[in-house]
């Protein structure tokens, strides 16, 4: 039986969300590519994060479309070669962002040097100047009607709540843009906790890291602008990036230099992601870790001093956050 829902999604923070065209503008593959990750991670809470991957894969082939797995038949027994999708996501408004020009969040220091926060945190779709490298992107505030059908009992509204607490789109989204917010009937979903060392053996996210003092979440200070919440994440992210033995392990590619083993266009994406909530009239910045180690093609070519090392600098991290924020529950 099929469930329909209504929502409506508003952006707090920029988004870069390109067309064919480079110009930013609302389009549903991104927002179903989001849900995707995170029914995978709420399917994985569901089972108590012992995941048997390829049952996984098989219920996420069936249920958002596949042309990839094997062994699927339909119901009378014959195989088949590729699914279509089952989640249908419509968008009440497909038009052009209206932000011409690159934000201002102020100046972050890195070191004994200064630099506009916005390009140090967007750099790719902002360049240097710092400008817009397409033509426009959704502007805060920009809200649409957001609808979604799908099969009852799949997990997907509680990967609808994670989305709307977690989840960020676009270009540079792990850094905080494209932080957004979907208003309706969503379930009470607690953040998807997970001993963030165990979680290091994995190299997908399966849920938010927690160790001895709680979960792997930190709040800034609150702000009447989202520029400032966003020039609290970038100075953060700078700050971390420099705490650690080896930032290299954080995130690649990096411009400090290039990890023995792997091709300087290999990528790790970090697992130390931003978001900026409004409550209310105030904005907060949130920081929050979804161990996993790389990927095991690039895993497997780090010598094993380096894997050694990979938990030692994410707890070099979290300690520096540590000193900067508080902890928070969710």
């Amino acid at each position: 039986m099929m469930k329909v829902l209504e929502y409506k999604v508003t952006f707090h923070t920029p988004a870069f969300l390109g067309n064919a065209e480079q110009a930013g503008q609302w389009r549903t593959p991104p927002f179903k590519a989001q849900l995707r990750q995170w029914w995978r991670v709420a399917y994985a809470a569901r089972c108590g994060f012992n995941v048997n991957i390829g049952a996984m894969r098989r219920e996420e082939g069936t249920l958002f479309g596949h042309a990839w797995l094997e062994d699927d038949c339909d119901e009378k027994g014959n195989k088949v070669a590729a699914r279509k999708s089952l989640v249908r996501i419509r968008l009440g408004n497909w038009k052009l962002g209206d932000l011409k020009t690159a934000p201002n969040i102020g100046t972050i220091s890195i070191g004994k040097n200064s630099l506009p926060a916005v390009l140090y945190s967007g750099y790719g779709p902002i360049e240097p100047g710092p400008r817009l490298k397409s033509s426009a992107a959704i502007q805060s505030m920009a809200e649409a009607p957001f609808s979604i059908a799908f099969p009852e009992g799949k997990y997907i509204e509680d990967a609808l709540a994670l989305m709307s607490s977690y989840g960020t789109l676009g270009g540079r989204s792990r850094n905080g843009w494209g932080s957004y917010l979907l208003s309706g009937e969503l379930p009470e979903v607690g953040p998807p906790l997970v001993d963030w060392e165990m979680a290091l053996e994995h190299d997908w996210p399966r849920g938010i890291g927690q160790d001895a003092k709680g979960p792997l979440i930190w709040h800034t200070a609150s702000y009447g602008r989202w520029e400032d919440a966003m020039h609290s994440l970038a100075q953060a992210r700078a700050g971390m990036r420099r705490a650690v033995p080896d930032r290299l392990l954080l995130a690649y590619p990096d411009t400090r230099g290039v990890m023995q083993g792997w091709a300087k266009n290999e990528r790790v994406p970090n697992s130390l992601r931003f978001k900026v909530r409004k409550i209310d009239d105030q904005f907060i910045g949130v920081i929050f870790h979804m161990p996993c180690r790389p990927a095991e093609a690039l895993w497997e070519k780090l010598t094993p001093q380096k894997q050694k090392e990979l938990p030692t600098n994410f707890a070099a991290a979290h300690g520096f956050l540590d000193n900067q924020f508080n902890r928070a529950d969710a």
